[in-house]
């Protein structure tokens, strides 16, 4: 059998990707509503979106602060179509939706979606599917790339090439990443093609002499290849700012060829047509930026909008929590890098990779003993581009927020020939007919899955209650409370009777519209204390985002399973109660029993019991490198004013402090303090000090609940130090809540 040919990649990426683009709502995809507002002022204004927002209006965000190039494509692709719905797409965000990836199904949608978007598009979102078939179209000259490469570096090896392109076609994260409105797919496509086009070591070996890195093609063009290395250079440039990784790679490979040639004169004339090209092409947009924000890459006017990192975040912090973040997005994270697969994918591409790289240390070794130096330079041209683009990475996300696994896609060519190298080494020549079949069966069965195992279950709405027999089944307990005029809750099911801080509490709610709701109310459950204190909390859309109320069908029932987390923070152990209402952000609906009793706004229930080990919570929570804390004793909760709140802190020293350290801990409402106490920290690496602390709150305090907050900073002015919980840093500017404090009336 021979390897299939590129049509039959090419073609079954494409088929994979509408099949995504068809299955993610729109704007569910990272930052894609952003993407799009950037593509619709362009068509609209026939002018570049300029920074910031607030001071020249559009909806692009930081994504406006973007090379241009996608933006232009998209725009005069989507010109002619009418879109006078557009605002009402973008007046649907989802209030509570998830950051991060969670082990179960909680507000994926970023935005609430109605049947407006259903085939046969219309109006914007005939224009959206547009744009991303666009982007399908970059996506699969990816695929073609990524084989032409293949067959240029490795045309000994006949399934590389079909192996190649086979693992482009069906990663999960690039067939997703394509088929949305986003440049990541031109910038992969141009990436690629480069690695083609540019000076790279040729098939044939030499003795242990290196291969020249012109190829014959090369060599017979004269200077054709020039001219489109140049070209090929300013539009990666013109696409994303990492496309500017390309100019020192091939600053690298001219500097290379010219070094074996000997021959000075080389690099400077074809440094002069591959650069000069390139500047021409993308250097207008480099020199608006200058002129407008007085940094040629525009990031002094995006940072901003993005957010920088916080101070302290360094390469140890990168590897220790954000690393495998990127790992498993570059093969399937979606949505708005909120949506997971099951770990037990990411147990399979964690194992075809380690096979991939043994594979490429076998066909090393190999090389060594037949001093085969140009094999060895083919695989270092593509891995030496690998690595750019990961250095690329690291830097980026040392700088802001963006640890993400789409910003290793202008390497995904290279990553894929090298593993289809690899993988061609574990077997023999003879077995690969079927090996790589095989493999891309494996890779094909996760590819069709994705969307229809993790995707659509996330954007889908709950089922209808259909009978009463059904209900029953979902239900522990009937309650026929109403909530206003024209919602029941018919029922509601605990499923755990006892629960440990920091596990999750499942709760189902069933709901009927008895009538039209013209409003959207917000599910708002809480899980209270004995004491009436937090200890879990959950508002959102019902539907888990999915199903707000005013599109709930009058006379129209279904239930919903909530997962409602438990602060870790609990500290001792209780009784709890769980309480539900539905709320604006401005009102929050009168409930009533079946005999029309006013119950005021909330329902209780009872919650299961909160159990905390006697010595109190156990905690992990890490101030850069320095210091954790690692439990706490609080003896009373509810105190009056005046009286002393008696607190222990434990904390583990994890390494040399980098200058003196205090702890600060303070009880407060908003801005408004009613006690703190600052006391230095003297730990040695590895040593343990229990922090006793008596504070008296304020004489005057006004009766109300207070949040306790704990940091660590530098009293020399250096300011709070970041706080990780579990490897992730807090976006809590290093001062961490860590419980409640209720102050009774005064005496």
């Amino acid at each position: 059998m021979n390897p299939p040919r590129l049509p039959f990649h090419v073609l079954l990426f494409t088929f994979l990707a509408l099949l995504y683009t068809l299955t993610v709502p729109l704007f569910e995809g990272n930052d894609e509503s952003w993407h799009y507002a950037y593509v619709r002022y362009i068509a609209e204004n026939g002018a570049l979106p300029r920074q910031p927002p607030d001071r020249y209006p559009h909806w692009a965000r930081q994504e406006a602060s973007q090379p241009p190039l996608y933006y232009l494509l998209a725009a005069a692709l989507t010109r002619p179509v009418p879109q006078d719905d557009l605002p009402a797409l973008y007046g649907r965000e989802n209030p509570f939706p998830a950051v991060l990836p969670v082990g179960y199904r909680d507000n994926q949608n970023h935005y609430i979606h109605t049947d407006a978007e259903r085939f046969p598009y219309r109006g914007a979102a005939l224009a959206i599917r547009l744009a991303r078939l666009l982007s399908i179209l970059f996506g699969a000259g990816t695929v073609w790339g990524t084989y032409r490469l293949a067959r240029k570096l490795f045309p000994e090896e006949e399934w590389v090439a079909a192996g190649a392109a086979m693992t482009v076609a069906l990663i999960p994260g690039f067939l997703f990443t394509s088929g949305l409105v986003n440049n990541d797919a031109l910038a992969a496509c141009i990436a690629t093609w480069a690695l083609g086009v540019l000076p790279h070591p040729t098939p044939a070996a030499f003795g242990g002499i290196p291969s020249p890195l012109l190829t014959e093609g090369q060599k017979r063009g004269g200077g054709r290849w020039r001219g489109k290395a140049g070209l090929l250079l300013g539009a990666a440039a013109l696409t994303k700012l990492s496309g500017l990784l390309l100019w020192p790679f091939a600053a690298l490979a001219l500097a290379w060829e010219a070094g074996r040639r000997r021959d000075v004169r080389f690099l400077l004339r074809t440094g002069l047509v591959v650069f000069g090209a390139a500047l021409a092409l993308c250097g207008w947009w480099y020199g608006r930026n200058w002129y407008l924000y007085g940094d040629p890459t525009g990031l002094a006017a995006m940072l901003p909008l993005v957010g920088r990192r916080e101070p302290g975040f360094g390469l140890a912090d990168f590897f220790r929590t954000e690393a495998g973040l990127v790992w498993t997005s570059y093969w399937a994270v979606f949505g708005w890098y909120n949506l997971a697969a099951p770990a037990w994918v990411y147990r399979v591409y964690g194992l075809l990779t380690a096979l991939g790289l043994a594979g490429l240390v076998l066909f090393g070794a190999r090389a060594v003993r037949r001093k085969d130096r140009g094999a060895l330079g083919r695989v270092g041209y593509l891995a030496l581009w690998a690595l750019i683009v990961a250095v690329g990475l690291i830097r980026w996300t040392l700088t802001t927020g963006g640890s993400q696994g789409r910003l290793l896609y202008p390497a995904v060519g290279a990553h894929a020939v090298l593993l289809a190298l690899g993988w061609a080494q574990l077997v023999p020549a003879r077995a690969r007919r079927w090996f790589f079949p095989v493999l891309g069966g494996v890779l094909l069965a996760l590819a069709l899955w994705m969307p229809f195992g993790v995707i659509r279950p996330a954007y889908a709405r709950p089922a209808p209650l259909t009978t009463v027999a059904d209900l029953e089944r979902r239900i522990s307990h009937r309650t026929d409370i109403r909530f206003g005029e024209h919602i029941t809750l018919l029922g509601y099911r605990v499923e755990a009777e006892e629960v440990r801080p920091g596990q999750t509490v499942p709760v189902t709610l069933c709901w009927r519209a008895d009538g039209p709701v013209g409003a959207d109310y917000f599910v708002s459950l809480s899980l209270l204390t004995a004491e009436g204190l937090t200890a879990g909390q959950k508002v959102t859309h019902p539907g888990l985002g999915t199903f707000p109320t005013s599109l709930w069908p009058p006379g129209g029932a279904f239930c919903d399973r909530y997962p409602l987390p438990v602060r870790e923070t609990v500290p001792t152990t209780t009784l709890s109660t769980l309480a539900v209402g539905l709320t604006t952000f401005t009102e929050r609906l009168p409930v009533y029993n079946n005999k029309d009793g006013r119950l005021g706004d909330t329902f209780h229930f009872p919650g299961p019991r909160i159990t905390v080990p006697d010595s109190g919570p156990v905690l992990d929570y890490r101030w850069g490198h320095e210091v954790a804390l690692v439990g706490y004793r609080l003896e009373r909760a509810v105190l009056m004013p005046g009286e002393e709140l008696d607190l222990t802190l434990y904390w583990r020293a994890l390494g040399p402090f980098g200058g003196p350290r205090s702890a600060t801990v303070q009880v407060l409402q908003g801005d408004f303090k009613i006690a703190q106490t600052d006391l230095p920290l003297n730990l040695g690496p590895g040593e343990v000090w229990a922090d006793h602390r008596r504070m008296p709150l304020a004489a005057d305090a006004p009766p109300g609940v207070y949040e306790l907050k704990v940091a660590v900073y530098d009293p020399t002015g250096g300011g709070a130090l970041p706080v990780y919980e579990h490897g992730r840093a807090l976006p809590v500017g290093g001062l961490l809540p860590l419980w409640e404090v209720r102050v009774d009336g005064g005496r």
